[in-house]
């Protein structure tokens, strides 16, 4: 007999990963992982529970392990469906303080 493979870091998890439920439903599967690699934090996941419903965010703080192809939550299938569906955030534009045209307007003469 095999041993399980041991769990990995959140880094790892690939796209389309079950999801299994507490309940031990195979309940969805990962449509993106939320987080900063850079910084290595792991914020959640999207989760994708059908082909017809909308996406839905589990915070991080209720996966409970984590395979490349597989993600164990703390949440049973219909907590996972009552989950809020996922917005995407909207990206902010910020113009640099000392922009382009700003340093233009100043060699221009312009405030």
């Amino acid at each position: 007999m095999s041993k399980p493979d041991p769990p990995v870091s959140w880094k790892a998890i690939e796209r389309d990963a079950v999801v299994v439920s507490s309940d031990g439903e195979e309940a969805g599967r990962v449509a993106e992982v939320a987080g900063d690699p850079e910084a290595d934090i792991f914020n959640g996941l999207v989760l994708s529970l059908g082909t017809l419903g909308k996406d839905r965010y589990l915070p991080a703080e209720r996966v409970l392990g984590i395979w490349p192809q597989r993600v164990e939550v703390d949440a049973t299938a219909d907590e996972l469906r009552a989950l809020p569906a996922y917005e995407e955030p909207v990206a902010e534009h910020v113009v640099p303080r000392d922009s382009f045209l700003t340093r233009l307007r100043r060699l221009l003469g312009g405030r």
